[in-house]
């Protein structure tokens, strides 16, 4: 009778464990996306959307979209690329510099 409910234990976990790496993933990215605003003199705006997975060799790729600005008039976007639970990359997209980002 346990046997029976097996299939859907082991489910049910590897549901959580992808759920729980997905949560650490988010939230290095975000991290990640703040440092680099602040190392640009930007002001990273809060949020930090999902925007794809895909799968690498041995982990799972994620991206994620974020969005900054530089004295409010314009926001401009960025990414930030996930391999499993390590940045492999984040990039701004073109922005003015200025000065005050000096």
């Amino acid at each position: 009778m346990l046997f029976d409910y097996f299939p859907w234990l082991i489910g049910t976990a590897l549901v959580a464990i992808f759920w729980w790496q997905s949560l650490g993933a988010r939230s290095r990215a975000r991290r990640a996306a703040l440092a680099a605003c602040e190392q640009a003199r930007m002001t990273f705006i809060d949020e930090l959307a999902f925007d794809r997975i895909g799968l690498g060799r041995g982990f799972i790729k994620r991206r994620y979209r974020f969005e900054f600005y530089q004295r409010g008039d314009r926001r401009y976007g960025g990414i930030v690329d996930m391999h499993g639970l390590h940045v492999a990359r984040v990039q701004l997209e073109a922005h003015p510099f200025s000065e005050e980002s000096a």
